[in-house]
């Protein structure tokens, strides 16, 4: 009986996890300088909950039908699936978070957020209605080393593989550097 309890039990963790159930991850990173902070600035990035096939396929359903206006509203409502964490700023919120798996064997994350006014704002007066989101995109190693981009003021299209970036407003890009997962 109990061999088969361990059979059993080895065969449940050796099955491949939905991302529903997969287990948050924490990552610390460091931001570069420029319209954010005048130094680099360490920053921790948090993925609470991830995004489903599904959920990319309602949204990219979702975004045939509506365009921008359409998945800004969803996601407004998604509640935080990821984040974003400086000192002296409040907390980036992301409403959708996908990771894509590399041949290289790294991997790629992307967090969608929606852009709200405050103090993550590089373009403070432009692009309400055209640029309504802030993309960070992610890139790991096989040996989970990274980078990234934060594109603070982004137009967006959303298809069968999730978030694409059309153009960033800003022209500004940050960078996030020395990105390692830290649990």
């Amino acid at each position: 009986m109990r061999a088969v309890l361990a059979a059993t039990a080895l065969a449940l963790l050796a099955a491949p996890q939905d991302a529903a159930v997969r287990k948050p991850e924490r990552f610390a990173a460091i931001i570069a300088a420029g319209p954010l902070t005048p130094g680099p600035t360490s920053i921790e990035i948090g993925v609470d909950r991830w995004s489903t096939d599904e959920t990319r396929t309602e949204l990219a359903q979702l975004f045939q039908e509506g365009a921008q206006a359409a998945l800004l509203e969803r996601l407004k409502k998604a509640g935080v699936a990821g984040y974003i964490r400086m000192s002296n700023h409040e907390r980036l919120q992301a409403g959708y978070v996908q990771e894509t798996m590399r041949p290289e064997g790294g991997r790629r994350i992307l967090m969608l957020c929606v852009r709200y006014p405050g103090d993550w704002e590089s373009a403070r007066d432009a692009g309400w209605t055209d640029h309504p989101f802030r993309l960070i995109a992610l890139t790991f190693d096989a040996r989970n080393r990274g980078t990234g981009m934060l594109f603070h003021t982004a137009r967006v299209t959303f298809g069968k593989d999730g978030p694409d970036l059309v153009d960033d407003l800003s022209g500004q890009p940050t960078k996030l550097l020395s990105v390692q997962r830290t649990r």
